[in-house]
């Protein structure tokens, strides 16, 4: 069993006192906003994958880092950023807030 694990959503800001882990995706299918779906069937392979990639992940404010041109328009602040990844009841990511002021 894990412990010391909290629930996290994209609408809440991570600040002081935000939980170091937080849960990204449940497993299996997910219908989220904006039409899109996705399904989670092999989290560890997941891990795998950001362990080999060396890059941490922006979490970025509104989705804004996804359309190709907004990156053009400038840089796409970030709130915080996922340092690490682990499986469990779903993919899990660690976040580390507003690093570099950015």
């Amino acid at each position: 069993m894990m412990t010391g694990l909290a629930l996290g959503t994209c609408d809440l800001a991570l600040g002081p006192g935000a939980p170091e882990w937080v849960q990204l995706w449940p497993v299996g299918p997910v219908n989220g906003c904006r039409g899109r779906s996705w399904d989670l069937a092999d989290p560890a392979a997941l891990v795998v994958a950001f362990q080999s990639g060396g890059v941490d992940l922006p979490a970025d404010f509104e989705h804004q880092n996804d359309p190709t041109e907004a990156k053009l328009k400038g840089p796409v602040p970030a709130a915080g950023w996922i340092m690490a990844l682990r499986a469990g009841a779903g993919l899990w990511g660690r976040a580390q807030v507003d690093r570099d002021g950015g």
